[in-house]
């Protein structure tokens, strides 16, 4: 497990969520009609998640593209199994992000491989849909969530257009009933530790259960229950966190009597305050089981850590 202490104790995390795109271009224009474009990986796309064991012909990739703009706006990596997607590696090319957080070849491939050692075979995985899907393809263990309505893509406030084409695309080959368990563990996460142990632990049924949960989670929870996560964030501009950002951070808050927790990532050029409007949010399962300022892993009392990896972190629930 590695050292924590520095990201505990200044509640910051280094997440690799980047969400920070190209100069210039600070938000997405309402878009009337966009293109998603899924071809076979290229030889050195592929190669970067060697290490996984996938089959070459399962790997496909993904492109958005906007006819405003030369450059795609999001490509990714995936797995394909039958019509289910299962998301790998995303890279955003703008502020917001498009369908899901960035997520680098070298970290997931090493979360991934991570879990095999640190889960057993007889356990199951409880995290987001798409970590869920990767986690068996990838990981060989059992994580039983998924979501045919495939709750919680990050989606532009202005692509009004884009929900349902792109909730049916992503929730493709779950089955029906799948939303309602997925649903059952977004309330659990919003939860206060007692109650979202207890449900957690029922949707885990009579196996060990684990919970992996990366800092993205908290947006794709706000996405998913609008109104219940009061999750914002702001741009400081630096090349990484530093005392004096921090600093600047903290005093930007005062000022703007903003009492929520907080969490820090260095993303390019600036370092990205992630923080809760309302302090009270500070209670929820999901603000404590990550390295908010108001959290420490050591004190949960039914959550055990068992590795930490960037913005991924995985607890034994006990």
């Amino acid at each position: 497990m590695s050292d924590m202490k520095k990201i505990i104790g200044a509640g910051l995390v280094a997440s690799g969520l980047a969400l920070l795109g190209w100069a210039g271009y600070s938000t997405l224009a309402p878009v009337s009609h966009y293109a998603l474009a899924i071809t076979p990986a290229a030889d050195d796309e592929a190669k970067e998640l060697a290490s996984l064991g996938l089959a070459r012909e399962s790997l496909q990739r993904v492109e958005i593209k906007s006819p405003e703009e030369r450059r795609p706006l999001a490509t990714g990596l995936v797995a394909k199994d039958g019509v289910r997607l299962a998301p790998l590696v995303w890279r955003n090319d703008v502020t917001e992000s498009i369908l899901f957080p960035d997520v680098a070849a070298s970290d997931i491939a090493k979360v991934l491989t991570a879990m095999r050692e640190h889960v057993p075979d007889d356990a199951a995985i409880l995290a987001w849909w798409d970590l869920s899907r990767a986690i068996r393809i990838a990981a060989k263990r059992n994580a039983p969530l998924d979501d045919s309505e495939a709750a919680g893509l990050l989606i532009p406030p202005s692509w009004t257009e884009a929900g349902n084409i792109e909730r049916a695309r992503w929730g493709a080959g779950a089955e029906a009933p799948s939303h309602e368990s997925f649903s059952r563990f977004i309330d659990a996460l919003l939860s206060n530790e007692a109650q979202g142990a207890d449900a957690l632990a029922k949707l885990a049924g009579d196996k060990p259960a684990f919970v992996a949960v990366h800092i993205s989670d908290v947006w794709k929870a706000a996405a998913a229950r609008p109104g219940r996560v009061s999750i914002a964030y702001k741009d400081f501009p630096s090349s990484g966190i530093s005392h004096g950002v921090i600093k600047s951070a903290l005093q930007w808050m005062r000022d703007n009597k903003i009492e929520g927790p907080f969490a820090a990532e260095p993303i390019r050029g600036a370092v990205r305050l992630h923080y809760f409007e309302r302090g009270g949010d500070a209670d929820a399962l999901i603000a404590k089981l990550l390295p908010f300022s108001t959290s420490n892993p050591a004190q949960l009392a039914r959550f055990e850590l068992v590795y930490q990896h960037k913005g991924w972190w995985v607890y034994r629930l006990k």
